[in-house]
């Protein structure tokens, strides 16, 4: 998939989100309870390959796709979402579900004043070290945090955040190639 085709995807999972999320009303527990439901049922998809080629075979009809995915989810999924899944394959933009799925969290977090931020660091953060983190991005931002740790020992010491396209990179590693970069010039 080319650059300009990422692009059009997401735009598109981002405008099927809002919709979804307008569809879900103004109940934030329901909103919550579709975020869930929208959640299994993508990685439900994402983990079986079997799914995947049903979903995205143009031999099958989409009356058979749809019937799949009653047979599969109707039982345990809400009708909004339900007639949602319908909708994205009558459209034949199932397969951006994983994308809507990240665009309705997005929503959600944005609504909930939640950011997500991955957070990279050399060596493995105590709890204290992790709490302490976490306050400060929360006091800086002005929004709840949700942050995900990670570790990279080649960082070499410092951290790395990332939220969204925005990186921040404190990094020693970083700094030492920045400073590679002016002594070079």
């Amino acid at each position: 998939m080319n650059k300009a085709e990422e692009n059009e995807n997401k735009l598109a999972a981002q405008r099927y989100a809002k919709a979804l999320l307008e569809l879900a009303g103004d109940d934030k527990l329901f909103k919550d309870k579709i975020l869930a439901e929208l959640t299994d049922i993508t990685l439900s998809v994402k983990s079986s390959d079997d799914l995947k080629r049903v979903m995205t075979s143009p031999v099958i009809s989409i009356a058979e796709k749809k019937n799949v995915i009653t047979k599969l989810f109707g039982t345990k999924t809400d009708n909004i979402l339900l007639n949602f899944l319908h909708f994205l394959i009558d459209k034949n933009r199932f397969s951006i579900l994983e994308s809507i799925t990240k665009e309705y969290k997005n929503e959600i977090n944005r609504l909930n004043n939640l950011i997500t931020i991955s957070v990279t660091s050399a060596i493995t953060l105590t709890e204290a070290e992790k709490s302490d983190i976490k306050m400060q991005l929360s006091d800086i931002l002005k929004k709840n945090i949700e942050p995900e740790w990670s570790v990279n020992p080649e960082i070499i010491a410092g951290l790395v955040f990332e939220a969204g396209d925005n990186i921040v990179d404190n990094s020693l590693r970083h700094k030492l190639q920045d400073l590679s970069r002016n002594i070079i010039k």
